[in-house]
């Protein structure tokens, strides 16, 4: 029979309060003390009550866990407080020197206590910010760019290891990451396969998938936990204790029933964090979640504040990443790529192997150089690793387990495509590390020209990829840069791939890029050694094509930035007929302006060198670029020791590493933009 109202409202409270003290139990602590069938047969008394009780039933209740409906899209949440990310450093050299930097800033600000280090683990995950007001979760949110992110509430609700109440009335905000279990990866990917759907490459893609379905209901189905490790925001009222240091704030999440994880050390030196760094490099793997180095945290809480912070990062922690994931493999072969200057790159084929949750099949040699100092044979194992995170390349030769009959490459004389002499190329003092194909009309340099002259780098003809190119220059429908803006609508209507909207979209951009910077026009037409940096020094310099067309060598070596290779590089091409003759039947095309011509390197970054690495918050790597240049500045691809800047944002890979040796000044994107006012 029903039980009064009273009674209902009394038990309902003893049953969410017993359901919260085994899911803690369970979920944070790992020692459950009841079956999963008791629990369910409580829970299954609580969702009768507050059917029978409408009333009773509270948003944050257990019952409310298996998720609500499915939603149309995720609002955008500002955050209370900045969500910082923290710097990196590769070695222990980077370790003591950031040591070194905090302490001389102590010692400044007059602070003479020694500073204690606590080290949790870096866990691949997603990171969660969870907001507590009177001990109710009101909010959670992602990260997004650190002001702005998703608000995930009701997909977090299902996350057991996330308390809805608290035992306490506290409001504050907790920080925590999203992670799910390395079997959990494994079952869910298996059951993808068996339907023919793509699979997680990593348990990060899998976590961050999750949390962003749209439906709660097949997020709660997933087992997501989160490790809280951060507290901001905390009143020291309502009974809040006074956190002194980063272990007071985990030991009072603990207490308050979050999931914390217990893989950590209060560490009195370096030394201690280095030994603590090893171990774990070689155990971190054995781990059910995902690891990729160590947060290094100052204990003392009064030290954070004496520190402060840079443009994007707390000075008083620091991420101590692990070595990047490398594999091995069997080297099958080497074939030759010829690019649209006509350098020749060897590329290694290889047996299928799983980098950093990528199955990689091809690496680059870079050169034949680069193939000699490796000694590399066919039949060799290789080990392989991603540069800067991205591009696979074999950096080393397993030469013990070489099969005796291996024989080392013949490096070819010819060119693949067209059977052309190759040669290396006279830079002065030495000789280039590549091979040349030394026929202009080589069909490959052809086609890799025809590509790069609709590709972003060139007048950007959105929709016409390398695969369209190659299909209609091997139907004969481009054979130079004019017949591009020559095709009609119906040469195009029936192909494979196309429709008659597909024929309209790609007719709409090619009319677009007609409209193009002489800059722009310069770097697609593939000149050797005219890049977009030297394409822009000379669109300055000259107003037209035309003009362009009549300097001579030392006009052009006259200009700043344009050196002895690339002057010899455009007095071939004006003075070479072919070449002329398809940028002649080109023109008609475009519609060509000159916005820099005149310009000198003037504005608050004139002279110096950025280099720009990872995924920075707000700005896409071009916006950056136009940013840096806009301001008098330049930007390089890679590091030197004439780089000024390295503008870095998240996973910046092996360019920081270099900057970090040459002693370059990093900066966040934060600290550009204020450099640009």
């Amino acid at each position: 029979c029903m039980i009064s109202f009273d009674e209902a409202k009394e038990r309902v409270v003893k049953l969410q309060n017993e359901l919260e003290k085994h899911r803690i139990l369970y979920h944070v602590q790992d020692a459950p003390t009841i079956s999963d069938e008791a629990f369910d047969s409580l829970l299954l008394e609580l969702v009768t009550l507050e059917k029978e009780y409408p009333e009773l039933l509270n948003p944050l209740s257990p019952t409310q866990r298996i998720g609500g409906e499915p939603i149309d899209s995720f609002v955008k949440v500002t955050h209370k407080y900045p969500q910082w990310s923290f710097d990196n450093v590769f070695s222990f050299d980077e370790l003591v020197s950031w040591q070194e930097r905090n302490l001389k800033l102590l010692e400044k600000s007059s602070v003479t206590e020694t500073p204690a280090y606590l080290v949790e683990m870096k866990i691949d995950g997603l990171k969660v910010i969870m907001t507590y007001e009177k001990g109710k979760l009101v909010r959670a949110a992602t990260r997004g760019d650190g002001k702005t992110g998703e608000d995930i509430t009701e997909n977090s609700k299902t996350v057991k290891s996330i308390p809805l109440t608290l035992p306490t009335p506290l409001s504050f905000t907790v920080i925590g990451e999203a992670w799910m279990k390395k079997s959990d990866l494994s079952n869910i990917n298996e059951e993808r396969i068996r339907v023919g759907d793509p699979v997680y490459a990593n348990t990060r893609n899998l976590s961050a998938g999750t949390l962003r379905l749209l439906d709660p209901q097949a997020v709660s189905k997933r087992n997501i936990k989160i490790f809280a490790y951060d507290i901001e925001g905390l009143q020291e009222e309502n009974g809040a204790p006074s956190l002194v240091t980063q272990e007071d704030e985990l030991l009072l999440l603990e207490k308050l029933g979050f999931l914390v994880n217990k893989d950590r050390k209060l560490c009195q030196n370096l030394e201690e964090i280095q030994t603590f760094y090893n171990s774990w490099k070689e155990r971190k793997d054995n781990e059910e979640y995902g690891i990729d180095g160590l947060v290094i945290k100052i204990n003392e809480r009064n030290i954070w504040d004496s520190l402060g912070y840079t443009a994007k990062s707390p000075r008083a922690g620091i991420a101590y990443k692990f070595p990047a994931e490398e594999a091995t493999a069997k080297l099958l072969a080497v074939t030759y790529q010829v690019g649209r200057t006509g350098a020749i790159t060897p590329v290694a084929e290889l047996t299928p192997t799983r980098i950093a949750g990528s199955l990689v099949r091809r690496a680059t040699l870079h050169n034949i150089d680069e193939m000699k100092r490796l000694d590399v044979h066919v039949g060799d194992t290789v080990g392989l690793r991603k540069a800067g995170d991205v591009i696979p390349e074999i950096f080393s030769v397993f030469t013990s387990l070489r099969d005796k009959h291996a024989l080392p490459f013949i490096f070819p004389d010819y060119c693949p495509e067209c059977h052309s002499s190759l040669q290396r190329e006279n830079l002065g003092k030495e000789l280039s590390s590549a091979l040349y194909c030394q026929n202009k009309n080589c069909p490959a340099k052809h086609l890799e020209n025809l590509i790069y002259f609709v590709s972003k780098k060139g007048i950007n003809i959105e929709g016409l990829g390398e695969k369209i190119v190659e299909l209609l220059h091997d139907l004969g429908l481009i054979t130079d840069y004019a017949s591009i803006f020559e095709m009609r609508r119906v040469d195009l209507q029936d192909l494979e791939g196309f429709g008659e909207k597909s024929a309209d979209n790609f007719l709409k951009e090619r009319e677009r890029s007609r409209n193009v910077e002489l800059y722009k026009v310069l770097c697609a037409l593939g000149i050797r050694h005219v890049g977009e940096e030297t394409a822009k020094e000379l669109a300055k310099k000259v107003k037209t094509i035309d003009e362009l067309l009549h300097l001579g060598y030392q006009d052009l070596i006259s200009i700043p930035g344009i050196g002895e290779k690339v002057a010899l590089s455009l007095t071939y091409f004006c003075s070479d007929e072919e070449s002329l003759q398809r940028l002649q039947r080109l023109l008609p095309h475009l519609i060509i302006k000159n916005s820099l011509y005149g310009k000198d390197d003037t504005g608050t970054l004139a002279g110096k060198v950025f280099v720009i690495t990872g995924s920075l918050p707000t700005l896409s790597r071009d916006e950056a670029k136009k940013l840096i240049e806009d301001a008098g500045g330049k930007v390089a691809g890679s590091i030197s020791k004439n780089t000024h800047f390295l503008v870095a944002g998240e996973k910046a890979g092996s360019k920081l590493d270099d900057a970090n040796k040459l002693g370059i000044v990093v900066i966040s994107e934060e600290v550009l933009k204020k450099m640009v006012l």
